[in-house]
């Protein structure tokens, strides 16, 4: 199972490749998609309060341009031609996500281990997706 403490180390890695690369291949911010699986006990409310801690240790450490957001999974169900809620999955989005090596340094202090414990006793990471969010999608950000 990946956790998303393994995932961010993994990222550290190959961070600075993303960095030299970014104005070459993103014609806007490079963010990350994930898509989890909640664990038992886990809730989106504990997986945004997750996300909170994770928004805040970022600006505690002077990366203000980055955002982690929770954003709910919807089904459709052909049997009312409508979207569900999926109860088991959930997708986050580190938005500018090559601006947090601005803190690397700092990763592994006490609200980094409390922020990756809050992802982990919620979800567990499926997939981890690279994106290109274009200029202009998301307004003036």
């Amino acid at each position: 199972m990946k956790t998303l403490g393994s995932i961010l180390v993994v990222f550290a890695l190959v961070f600075p490749q993303f960095c030299s690369a970014e104005s070459e291949v993103c014609e806007g911010v490079i963010s990350i998609l994930r898509i989890s699986n909640y664990v038992d006990g886990g809730s989106e409310a504990g997986l945004r309060e997750a996300s909170e801690l994770h928004n805040e240790w970022y600006v505690a450490n002077g990366v203000t341009e980055n955002s982690q957001t929770v954003i709910p999974i919807f089904d459709y169900d052909d049997s009312t031609d409508s979207v569900v809620k999926n109860v088991d999955r959930v997708a986050t989005l580190h938005f500018n996500s090559t601006v947090s090596g601005d803190a690397r340094e700092r990763q592994g202090d006490e609200g980094w281990t409390n922020f990756i414990a809050a992802y982990d006793a919620n979800t567990r990471v499926k997939e981890t997706i690279f994106l290109c969010i274009p200029n202009g999608l998301l307004g003036n950000r």
